[in-house]
């Protein structure tokens, strides 16, 4: 557990630090430097993308995490690994190149109309589409080198810094909006360029031969985990981006805008399970390959309350600003306010049972989790056609809610079933009343001026979490950190 509580703290530390600078990217400069057509252009056309990437990656990623300690050696470049991943991808790129040519000319005619913006700079997709796979792949390879935080870092921290840049130089005027799109596009390829720069100096970036360890057992798991990796990595991201490309379609680009910076407030809740699975994938591989079922249980029922505990924290901090939050964006923004709870009761569920997801994937069974995702990806669809003309934006977020909890269900029972694993204990209720209480605690305390007001109700929230969560002793990881920094109080 060494690795992966100091990974994900590394992870969690930077990915809360690009949080504040894309909060003031997103929900503080661009309601005021943009229109919200285009605040959502980059949503949607980065949405597609991402999509796009997806279907192109062929699957490999689900090579990558449960394979790779099979090729793993240092001293012989991982027996072509990065070789094999290439050239997969490449082809990859290539289909999806042809698939998106195919579809772009009727695609920029259908938004002509009511998406016009999206139609002029429609010739972006490919060239994101390229940099988006690239950087998935190199990230991907990281990970499973046990360095989970550089990918955070480029993703998370330095893309952002270099939007904000962009930002206040449109907003100055240095630039026109031409430009701007085109800088934009640029931020999203350099952080490929920088890990291709840091596998080179490590060694770790060699192109040799693979054919040697490819025997017939492992050509089939290859082809077996790409086929249904394709469609668990789809349904990993329909969640996040199929809707926004749904609100765009029925209400246009400015709902999507806005639909975009609510769902920004709610995924703040992700963040650290983002670090926690990433880190947690090559250790959760290596246990499966020798059997280890105490350790798999253990990293599982660790990671649920301790997502569990950081995810409400952070909800009961949201729901409790609320105000504050539509205090600082423009008037028509409010209309996302439903949008923000109940995307954030999805991301509530799929936090609490901790690494479910990576613990099935990366498992015999990653074919179970395949077709959850099939089921994921018909429930957002079907629940967006339904609610989306009923509800609007808030319908995309209610089908976003009701999709996760059955795909959560699902995959707590399979598991339970088939391997006796199980993630919740008392101290989950014991959380989920502290939540509640904390909540109605910070509703006393009174209104003040915006900036204040956030800054004394977050902080008065967390001390409360923190001292409810050490005396109550909630959490095996949260005692021993705090051990850590008493003696290190003392010690100074």
């Amino acid at each position: 557990m060494g690795i992966i509580r100091q990974q994900t703290i590394k992870g969690t530390v930077y990915s809360y630090l690009g949080v504040v600078i894309g909060f003031v990217n997103l929900a503080i400069l661009s309601p005021i430097v943009f229109t919200s057509d285009q605040i959502g252009l980059t949503q949607v056309i980065i949405a597609i993308a991402t999509i796009l990437a997806q279907l192109g990656s062929l699957g490999f990623n689900n090579v990558t995490n449960r394979l790779f300690p099979y090729f793993r050696a240092g001293s012989k470049d991982h027996n072509g690994f990065l070789s094999l991943a290439f050239l997969i991808t490449s082809a990859g790129f290539i289909i999806s190149l042809v698939i998106l040519f195919i579809y772009l000319p009727r695609f920029t005619e259908i938004n002509l109309e009511k998406s016009s913006l999206l139609s002029t700079y429609a010739f972006y997709i490919p060239v994101l589409l390229g940099v988006v796979m690239l950087f998935n792949l190199l990230d991907n390879y990281c990970k499973v080198l046990f360095n989970a935080t550089i990918g955070i870092v480029l993703k998370e921290v330095v893309i952002r810094l270099l939007n904000l840049g962009f930002i206040l130089m449109f907003f100055f005027r240095m630039i026109d909006f031409n430009s701007y799109m085109l800088l934009f596009v640029f931020s999203q390829a350099l952080p490929a360029l920088i890990i291709i720069v840091y596998l080179l100096a490590r060694g770790e970036f060699r192109f040799t031969g693979f054919r040697h360890i490819i025997d017939r057992d492992l050509l089939k798991q290859i082809i077996s985990l790409c086929v249904f990796g394709i469609i668990a990595g789809l349904s990993g991201i329909a969640l996040t981006n199929i809707d926004k490309y749904m609100v765009n379609k029925y209400s246009g680009l400015s709902d999507a805008g806005i639909y975009s910076i609510a769902v920004y407030f709610a995924t703040l809740i992700l963040i650290p399970a983002r670090s926690l699975g990433k880190i947690s994938v090559p250790v959760i591989a290596e246990a499966w390959k020798r059997n280890d079922m105490k350790e798999i249980s253990t990293i599982y029922r660790k990671s649920s309350i301790n997502q569990f505990l950081i995810g409400l924290l952070i909800f009961v901090g949201i729901f409790g600003n609320m105000n504050n939050i539509f205090r600082l964006l423009p008037h028509e923004y409010a209309a996302g306010e439903m949008v923000i709870i109940f995307y954030s009761a999805a991301n509530i569920i799929n936090i609490s049972t901790g690494i479910s997801q990576y613990i099935l994937g990366t498992s015999s069974l990653y074919r179970y989790q395949t077709f959850l995702m099939i089921l994921l990806i018909v429930l957002i669809v079907v629940s967006n056609l339904i609610l989306i003309p009923l509800m609007g934006m808030t319908g995309a977020a209610l089908a976003s809610l009701i999709s996760m909890f059955v795909y959560t269900l699902l995959t707590l029972i399979i598991l339970k079933v088939k391997f006796d694993l199980w993630p919740f204990s008392s101290k989950h209720i014991t959380v989920m009343i502290l939540s509640v209480v904390i909540w109605t605690i910070s509703l006393f305390i009174p209104e003040m001026d915006l900036i204040a007001d956030i800054l004394i109700r977050s902080i008065a929230i967390t001390i409360m979490f923190i001292i409810a969560t050490l005396t109550l002793k909630l959490s095996d990881d949260a005692q021993r950190i705090w051990k850590q920094i008493i003696f290190m109080i003392r010690r100074s």
